[in-house]
């Protein structure tokens, strides 16, 4: 943005760079999801750049061995990120590419230091291929490029990236590089060497899908969101309408009084099994002629039946609310921009678990392991203990579920909250009570993203809090019937925000590191 850039070309930026330093959650080998509000046009749009099934996938591909769905090259999808990235970038942003590149590069040739939350990981992988030594064979790209062969670099010394080569290319060429020519051959050959099924083709083809972003209204605020594959949208809208709904029948409470969170547990249950029942791949659904039910969801008369039956004194067992349950991702970034022009972008990104598939290509690329977001054994848990439907199954070309929920707030025509976060589940209910204490709660960014959290899920059959408001929350809860645990950190959000005097201000979550540029 100093250097005339907008909202866009900070983001894709931050997105290239985050592919340097923090590979574990997100990068060139990932998809995303990125809700954009264009000021001058005074429209918001949205473009799905989620990672997609290869051609020669099957229902049954994974019934075998159903851990391949999360390690070696039966567990990659076909990348997204590059593609979408530059799709944003050239149609909304204002600089040239190779310009956005330029500071991941930068940080690629340079070498940044392992932080505390990337060491922790990286000692977390290192541990485990020591225990099974065999790991480092099979993952041997990984082992040596990203575990450094046992040896993790020493306090302060600078980590330059592998991927310096192909971002200095793409930078260059354009996403051609990534899905074309020797790269895509040689990232086709590692998937397939590690037992996957990727093609060529299947990169060639490729394209991100500019869709409409589905919108609520939040008192007073217009709330603009993902579509499916997206689930993280329609859960958050549909819990925002029920709470909404419950004040219309019993009256507004506090968010933090035993009612109030009582209330949004509950809404968050009946939110979270719509979203197990209905959500997948919106695409392949219309094809089939079931479309998703989408607006009936997020309507306010939907929310209407389902807050009567919501009881102030009581919870319910699961089979109250849905039938099966969701999935989950974990291996996330979240960024959200707000320019002085504006614009604001909210844009999640992810390459599934902690650094993927643990597939990593010549080029320094770790690929994701997203074919495990779809219901890899229909019926039958995924990596996360969690039961799927079959509106998320895997077949041919098909777009997995995703928890990323990135959310962007208008309020008198003008973007005043870009927010979002990453955590697998915990997203939506992270993003969700950021917003919250924004919106209702009139806190400051910094206040929002540190205030603690709690997670409903819908099953398990569980409230998990934060250790700050464990006790609290406890002594609210458990009358009621709720089963409760404690649980560090609950989600990890990001915000920005256009303040009442037009002041621009942001925040990101203490739990995991970062910080706010550009005040």
């Amino acid at each position: 943005m100093r250097a005339g850039g907008n909202a866009v070309d900070a983001a894709v930026a931050t997105s290239l760079a985050l592919s340097v330093v923090r590979p574990y959650s997100c990068g060139l080998g990932g998809g995303g999801f990125l809700v954009f509000y264009d000021a001058a046009a005074g429209e918001c749009r949205a473009l799905d750049y989620r990672e997609v099934a290869p051609a020669a996938a099957t229902r049954d591909m994974f019934l075998d061995d159903p851990a391949s769905s999360r390690r070696g090259g039966k567990a990659v999808a076909t990348p997204g990120t590059v593609a979408g990235l530059c799709f944003a970038q050239r149609e909304w942003g204002v600089l040239d590419r190779a310009v956005v590149f330029a500071p991941a590069i930068r940080l690629a040739r340079e070498g940044v230091p392992l932080d505390d939350h990337d060491r922790v990981r990286r000692l977390k992988f290192l541990a485990e291929f020591e225990a099974d030594p065999a790991l480092k064979t099979k993952f041997a790209a990984f082992w040596s490029q990203y575990l450094f062969s046992g040896e993790l670099p020493g306090a302060g010394e600078p980590v330059p990236s592998p991927q310096l080569a192909l971002l200095e290319r793409i930078a260059a060429e354009g996403p051609a590089a990534f899905y074309q020519g020797s790269n895509a051959e040689a990232l086709v050959r590692t998937v397939r060497e590690a037992g996957g099924v990727m093609t060529e083709a299947d990169l060639a083809a490729y394209r991100p899908r500019p869709v409409e972003p589905i919108a609520g209204t939040f008192d007073g605020m217009s709330l603009y969101v993902m579509p499916p594959p997206s689930s993280g949208g329609v859960a958050m809208l549909e819990t925002l309408n029920l709470i909404a709904a419950r004040e219309r029948i019993a009256g507004r409470v506090a968010l933090d009084s035993p009612a109030g969170r009582h209330r949004l547990v509950e809404a968050l249950k009946h939110s979270f099994a719509d979203r197990a029942a209905y959500l997948g791949d919106p695409y392949f659904a219309a094809r089939a002629g079931s479309p998703i039910p989408t607006a009936r969801l997020i309507s306010p008369a939907y929310a209407d039946s389902l807050a009567v039956k919501i009881d102030p004194t009581r919870t319910f067992p699961p089979a109250y609310y849905g039938r099966v349950a969701p999935v989950r991702d974990g291996g996330t970034s979240h960024l959200s921009v707000i320019d002085a022009a504006g614009n604001a972008v909210a844009c999640t990104e992810t390459i599934n678990l902690e650094f993927g598939s643990l597939v990593v290509t010549e080029a320094g690329v770790v690929l994701n392991d997203e074919m495990d977001d779809f219901a890899a054994v229909p019926g039958e848990p995924n990596a996360f203990g969690l039961i799927q439907s079959e509106a998320n199954a895997v077949g041919p070309g098909r777009v997995p579920l995703s928890s990323m929920s990135p959310t962007i707030g208008v309020r008198d025509g003008r973007a005043v909250l870009a927010a979002g976060a990453s955590g697998g589940p915990r997203i939506i209910s992270a993003t969700l009570q950021v917003v919250l204490n924004r919106v209702r709660g009139g806190m400051s960014p910094a206040e929002a993203v540190a205030a603690p959290r709690l997670h409903h899920q819908w099953v398990p059959d569980r409230v998990d809090v934060e250790p700050a408001m464990y006790g609290a929350v406890r002594r609210d809860l458990e009358p009621l019937g709720h089963e409760l645990r404690e649980r560090a950190g609950l989600g990890v959000a990001q915000i920005a925000v256009r303040n009442a005097d037009g002041t621009l201000s942001a925040a990101a979550d203490p739990r995991k590191g970062g910080g706010a540029d550009g005040l």
